[in-house]
């Protein structure tokens, strides 16, 4: 039994690092939308031998408002270049959903995609700073969200960066 528990204890230890190989740094960023934070996580952030970036975003996170928690969920691709200590780019093919239940009875959803830009500073192979953009809704079945129109955010990020090379 002990050597089954230790077997077990094993392959969680290392799974982690196996599910993700050598990319397997990640990151976290957060923003404010309408008056709520947002939080994200940003992983497999990679700096090509051609001073390339690369990083995958994903929020799986509860807006908590009056009327209760509204799960959020979305992603996206992080692409940028270093320049000596400085790294920037873009945000793109942002997409994702909310969910808000009223009551028992109603739960309306909302799709929306977004883009942005990044930038900051690298500090050996950690990485910080700020960035910007807009999340646009595309569909609702929720009156309250207004769809086609951009609502800007802004906020910060952080990673740890894997080289290529």
């Amino acid at each position: 039994m002990k050597r089954i528990l230790f077997c077990v204890a094993l392959l969680l230890a290392f799974a982690p690092t196996a599910a993700y190989g050598q990319y397997a740094p990640i990151g976290s960023f957060a923003f404010t939308l309408q008056g709520y934070t947002v939080q994200g996580q940003l992983s497999n952030a990679l700096i090509q031998a051609d001073n390339t970036v690369s990083m995958t975003m994903n929020v799986d996170d509860n807006l908590q408002t009056p009327i209760g928690s509204i799960p959020i969920n979305g992603n996206g691709e992080w692409y940028g270049t270093v320049n000596g200590t400085q790294i920037s780019g873009s945000i793109q093919n942002v997409s994702g959903s909310i969910e808000a239940c009223y009551f028992i009875f109603f739960c309306g959803y909302a799709n929306y995609v977004g883009d942005g830009t990044w930038s900051g500073t690298l500090s050996g192979n950690q990485g910080t700073g700020t960035f910007q953009g807009s999340i646009t809704f595309t569909s609702s079945s929720l009156p309250q969200i207004p769809l086609n129109q951009p609502i800007p955010i802004s906020g910060n990020w952080n990673s740890e960066f894997q080289s290529s090379t």
